[in-house]
């Protein structure tokens, strides 16, 4: 199962959003874990590798298993590891190879294309302060079946 870690990094009540090429969808900067790498490990390392800032005291606030289904059938899973943080230090990078940086105001959030999950995961992430379980179940082309927050 492949693990992922992103982190909504709040500044001057804005978020940096990473818009990807492939959907069109704005995303939480972040990526995969690697081999013996701790969750906080990845999501400072995925940060800086997409964005060139490095996250300080990143506090975890969202876990989440992913799974694509088609018809019942299961096409991938993944779990997914949310952090949110208020500190960095560094200079945003002139260019990502994973798509366009922006600095979006927190009361526009949700009016950008993302992925379904997304916008309940900032929904629920931006507005609550505790840890967040949840689950979502997707079609093949990223519609939700079904999902569950805690």
């Amino acid at each position: 199962m492949q693990r992922i870690t992103n982190c909504i990094l709040r500044h001057n009540d804005h978020i940096l959003l990473l818009k990807k090429p492939s959907h069109g969808w704005y995303a939480m900067p972040g990526g995969k874990m690697e081999l013996k790498e701790s969750i906080k490990d990845s999501v400072v390392r995925e940060y800086r590798e997409e964005t060139g800032l490095i996250l300080q005291t990143p506090q975890l606030r969202g876990v989440f298993s992913m799974i694509k289904s088609n018809e019942g059938a299961v096409i991938s899973e993944w779990m997914m590891f949310t952090f949110i943080c208020d500190h960095y230090e560094g200079h945003l990078v002139d260019f990502c190879d994973e798509g366009e940086l922006e600095w979006v105001p927190i009361n526009k959030v949700l009016e950008k294309p993302m992925a379904p999950s997304d916008k309940y995961i900032h929904q629920q992430l931006l507005n609550h302060s505790q840890l967040v379980y949840g689950s979502f179940e997707y079609t093949k082309d990223y519609k939700v079946l079904k999902y569950n927050l805690d």
